[in-house]
């Protein structure tokens, strides 16, 4: 069976977007892009949003809670140190990224990165950084990074199965992607209610960041958010 590792922009996407295989059978592994722990002192954006107090503080509890909510599932994640959108000052080069991503993983197995989904800059990053990869002969494709994707709802054809019905979220996805899912074929996994629950446990573990997400983007009000997840594979 081959091996698949989840790219995942921040501690806490690959639980959020891929329960389905973290929780399964296979060789699954998890790499955190944008995990760099920043000086003391500072306070990002979003660690103000989530009652931080010191960024580097924040940063560590952020890795404790990912360990918490991976072990549920018997995995582990590699953190790459780049540094979080929130305490950038310029551009991050995509090159550095690729690298440091291609070091990581496996020649042979299958690379799943953020499909960008919401236009978040860290998941454009991440995936610009995965598709350089596929011009060098590696497998990549693609996921739906939640809760962002579902900002607008799933498309219908993710709920209802039907892939050539056209809605608002099915379009903005389409714009989202522009070509990035070129000879990928679309996967739908809907939770049952057992993995469903377990999946909310994990989550649960990312005590400083749940909270702020789901104000956000009304996951208590809306919990087919969590049911379902895409993924685009080669």
């Amino acid at each position: 069976m081959e091996a698949t590792v989840i790219l995942s922009p921040h501690q806490d996407d690959a639980v959020f977007s891929l329960w389905h295989l973290l929780a399964g059978d296979g060789d699954v592994s998890v790499v955190n892009v944008f995990t760099g722990v920043p000086a003391p002192g500072r306070v990002g954006w979003w660690d103000a949003e989530t009652g931080a107090v010191d960024a580097a503080e924040r940063a560590h509890e952020r890795r404790r809670e990912d360990r918490a909510a991976l072990a549920l599932a018997g995995r582990s994640a590699i953190n790459l140190e780049f540094a979080d959108a929130q305490y950038r000052e310029g551009e991050q080069a995509v090159e550095p990224m690729a690298a440091a991503i291609a070091a990581t993983v496996p020649r042979d197995a299958l690379l799943l990165a953020p499909a960008g989904l919401g236009a978040h800059p860290d998941h454009r990053l991440a995936r610009s950084a995965a598709l350089a990869l596929r011009g060098r002969d590696r497998r990549v494709g693609l996921y739906a990074d939640v809760p962002h994707a579902t900002r607008h709802g799933w498309p219908a054809w993710v709920t209802n199965g039907a892939p050539g019905d056209r809605d608002e979220a099915s379009e903005r996805w389409r714009t989202d992607l522009s070509g990035a899912d070129d000879e990928l074929d679309a996967r739908v996994h809907a939770l049952a209610p057992a993995e469903a629950e377990r999946k909310l446990e994990a989550l649960a573990r990312y005590r400083t960041q749940l909270p702020a997400l789901d104000a956000e983007f009304s996951l208590k009000q809306r919990p087919e958010a969590l049911r379902f997840e895409v993924v685009w594979a080669p």
